[in-house]
């Protein structure tokens, strides 16, 4: 079975180049995109964006601006590390 891939928009229109993620999310919506691939807009929305992680996405792509890139158009990735624990997952926030 193929991976289901979230494509998420991020950002606030109101803020001039921020709405960046939002506008690459209203162009794709206008193409044809494959199979298991979920394009959405969130905008400022992190807690839905952060639930619908939780929905066992293989995969998730954010299209957002990010200040501290070096250059126009530049791109960067990143893999995030989760606690492995055998059954129920326990979240702790450490200063």
């Amino acid at each position: 079975m193929a991976k289901r891939v979230l494509v998420a928009g991020i950002g606030n229109v109101f803020l001039g180049d921020d709405g960046f993620g939002v506008e690459v999310i209203a162009r794709l919506g206008e193409e044809a995109v494959p199979a298991g691939v979920e394009v959405a807009d969130y905008g400022i929305r992190g807690y839905d964006l952060a639930f619908s992680l939780m929905d066992g996405y293989g995969l998730a792509i954010s299209s957002t601006r990010c200040p501290e890139a070096t250059r126009p158009a530049s791109y960067s990735c990143s893999s995030p590390t989760w606690p492995r624990s055998p059954g129920r997952r326990r979240w702790r926030a450490t200063p």
